[in-house]
């Protein structure tokens, strides 16, 4: 009788040793991976020549990636060389075009942007982004995607389209990000969610800005170049 005491108690201290790592593990977690996507769609009134020569002029291929508040600009590199246009550096695609008569003018700009991430969830890490920039009378395209990540974030995908619609502008934002998080196996949903409604903010938050960065230049858009 003794000596199955004894082995009972062995194999109690055993199954109680083998439960705390198991609630050691799911309390401290691990390393969760997860990739969200976020759209947003919403109308400028004005018309899109007008929000098109704006953007043109403020150099907002830099400006749409920090719009969102999410990141810090450190620099930003254009293939091909980069001319002044007054307000921004910008490729030298622009001026060729700038002083083209063709009326089915088309830019289309390609280069590096280096941000600072302020995310609470990707921590603050210097990143690299890969620009493409298509721009002609009526649409402007604007692809960036990571180059060189950060030890969380694992990729960005953000694509910028306003085109016209009528006499306003249509604008569409779609923003995939990959982040590496801490979190344990029942909280995943959890990370899932707050990264999405992360990404969603930054949507908002772009809208907002876009709105603001065209009404403070609305009256100088007929200044502007690239009818």
């Amino acid at each position: 009788m003794k000596l199955n005491s004894t082995s009972s108690r062995i194999t109690l201290a055993i199954l109680a040793v083998f439960l705390l790592v198991i609630v050691g593990s799911l309390i401290v977690g691990g390393d969760y991976t997860t990739k969200q996507t976020a759209e947003l769609s919403f109308t400028i009134e004005q018309d899109f020549t007008e929000v098109r020569k704006i953007m043109v002029r403020t150099n907002a291929a830099k400006e749409i990636v920090t719009m969102g508040g999410g990141s810090e600009f450190i620099e930003q590199q254009w293939e091909g060389g980069s001319v002044d246009t007054g307000a921004e550096k910008v490729g030298q695609a622009v001026l060729r075009n700038v002083l083209s008569s063709d009326p089915n003018w088309k830019l289309q700009l390609h280069g590096t942007l280096r941000v600072r991430t302020l995310d609470k969830y990707i921590g603050q890490a210097v990143v690299t982004l890969h620009q493409d920039v298509d721009i002609v009378p009526d649409e402007i395209l604007s692809e960036v995607k990571l180059q060189e990540g950060s030890e969380r974030l694992l990729e960005y995908a953000m694509t910028t389209r306003q085109f016209r619609e009528e006499d306003h502008t249509r604008v569409d934002l779609r923003l995939t990000q990959q982040i590496r998080t801490e979190a344990p196996w029942f909280a995943h949903g959890i990370a899932d969610r707050r990264v999405h409604a992360s990404a969603a903010r930054t949507l908002a938050a772009q809208e907002q800005a876009m709105r603001q960065l065209i009404n403070d230049n609305a009256d100088k858009a007929g200044l502007f170049p690239l009818h």
